[in-house]
């Protein structure tokens, strides 16, 4: 049940971004922005979460969360990440 509410919370968000980029006219900019910030927070994450013990793993998962969902979606990933690791 739980994987099932995280597709549906990320579901929602990236529906949420593509809406206002439509009722602000500039869809294509917006999504590509959002893309490349998030992406781009992704790797700066994982090259100074490196002095601090935190790292993400890069795979299509986190690739497409952080592509769709921006800062938002990799902060989503720090905390899903901190909340399933190991103790």
């Amino acid at each position: 049940m739980g994987i099932k509410l995280l597709y549906l919370l990320l579901s929602l968000g990236g529906f949420a971004i593509i809406i206002a980029s439509i009722r602000t006219g500039h869809l294509l900019k917006s999504l590509i922005l959002t893309a490349v910030q998030g992406v781009a927070a992704l790797f700066a994450v994982n090259i100074i979460g490196s002095f601090f013990g935190v790292h993400l793993n890069l795979n299509p998962f986190s690739i497409i969360v952080s592509s769709v969902a921006g800062t938002s979606g990799v902060i989503l990933l720090l905390l899903l990440n901190s909340f399933t690791a190991n103790k």
